[in-house]
């Protein structure tokens, strides 16, 4: 009889990054979970059931504008970040959930391929996966997206940006109350929940849209979903 055995792997890193620079994190399996602290902390657990999770290396790369940490399979295990990787060995299960605090006034850039994203941050943050659910607490620019799972944002600003897009899954952002937005939302297959809006629907057919501009309109909110709600709470 065949037995698999699960290998766990621990990994830290520890560094300084001035406020105003950027922190750039870049997973293929597995998950991303980001708050702020004082300083640069990476943790990260390699998990594996077939395979060797020590043949699967973390980069640290340093840029003019900041850190860069990237994952990168066999044969590409040399290749800085900002490379482009080639096809990964298919017999290699690894998975890498990173744990991470970035010092405040940092901004974030976080993706992952295969796992979801989790992060509490201020300032400029673009968070993306493609399969997995992303959750966003902080205010600023923020940009998020998923193609394969829920997004669930609590916006705390009351001014800036918010771009929102998913293609299969839920969508709910969460508004300071009292916050004047200017609105922009469209689901083409799905309905929208938008107190204080004039909701659009086709006479015939699915999807739903909604816009318009509430007290000062100073944060300006996009949301964009193919197949699945939108709900705005405030």
């Amino acid at each position: 009889m065949f037995v698999t055995a699960l290998v766990t792997v621990p990994y830290v890193y520890e560094g300084q990054l001035r406020p105003g620079s950027h922190f750039t994190i870049r997973n293929i399996n597995g998950s991303v979970r980001v708050r702020t602290g004082e300083r640069l902390i990476v943790h990260a657990t390699k998990t594996a059931t077939r395979g060797n999770p020590q043949a699967v290396t973390i980069r640290v790369d340093h840029r003019p504008d900041g850190l860069v940490v990237c994952v990168r399979y066999p044969p590409n295990t040399n290749s800085r970040c900002d490379d482009v990787e080639g096809r990964p060995m298919p017999n290699n299960d690894t998975r890498i959930d990173f744990d991470v605090t970035i010092p405040r006034g940092v901004a974030l850039d976080a993706a992952t391929v295969n796992g979801g994203l989790d992060a509490q941050a201020d300032g400029r943050v673009d968070l993306a996966s493609v399969n997995g659910r992303v959750a966003y607490t902080g205010s600023g620019a923020v940009s998020v997206e998923t193609v394969n799972g829920s997004i669930v944002v609590h916006e705390r600003g009351r001014s800036g940006s918010l771009d929102v897009k998913d293609v299969n899954g839920s969508i709910d952002v969460s508004i300071p109350p009292g916050a004047g937005i200017t609105l922009s939302a469209h689901t083409i297959s799905g309905d929208i929940v938008a107190p204080g809006f004039d909701v659009e629907r086709p006479t015939y057919g699915v999807g739903a849209g909604a816009s318009g501009k509430r007290g000062d309109g100073a944060l300006k909110v996009s949301i964009e979903n193919v197949s699945g709600p939108i709900r705005l709470h405030f």
